[in-house]
């Protein structure tokens, strides 16, 4: 649940813009930051339904986007994963480390990163407004997995003194 500095933020937000604060703006800004982690929109549906909230996939989109807006979601395109949202707290950034196999994702947080991203913008003249790190590569488990097919696979005969393949020779 988001806390009550969080819904008054997004109510502000709403009154800001002139836009309506509705029973389903308030049902998704409760049930995204319910749920913990980074999820896909159709998540967030599910979710909704499984615990009996009526919305539609285009309304959860839009309001999806309202809450990127006001600075309450971040909004992630991640290599193999697509779109996916998560809450955000001010003051808890973090980064991702993505397999590129499994789509594995793992966040973390280095003050040292966070330095050297605040010395780069300063070095460039750029104001820092949502500092993101993703770091693509592949996990352990999937490592381990690439390893065993490799030793698996069957591997060709050598070629004879001669320079050939065996299959070569009649």
């Amino acid at each position: 649940m988001p806390s009550t500095r969080e819904k008054e933020e997004f109510l502000r937000f709403l009154r800001r813009r002139g836009q309506r604060v509705t029973s389903e703006r308030l049902a998704l800004l409760d049930e995204i930051f319910s749920l913990h982690g980074h999820i896909d929109a159709d998540e967030v549906l599910k979710s909704m339904q499984a615990r009996g909230l009526k919305s539609s996939r285009a309304t959860v989109y839009r309001n999806l986007e309202l809450l990127v807006e006001s600075g309450l979601v971040r909004k992630h395109r991640l290599v193999g994963r697509g779109l996916l949202y998560e809450h955000i707290h001010p003051g808890q950034g973090h980064d991702h480390l993505v397999c590129t196999r499994c789509g594995r994702m793992v966040e973390f947080i280095s003050p040292g990163i966070h330095a050297l991203q605040a010395e780069i913008c300063r070095a460039h003249g750029f104001a820092m407004t949502q500092p993101t790190l993703q770091i693509l590569g592949v996990c352990n488990a999937c490592a381990a997995d690439k390893e065993k097919e490799a030793q698996a696979a069957p591997r060709p005969a050598a070629p004879s003194r001669y320079g050939s393949w065996p299959s070569d020779q009649r």
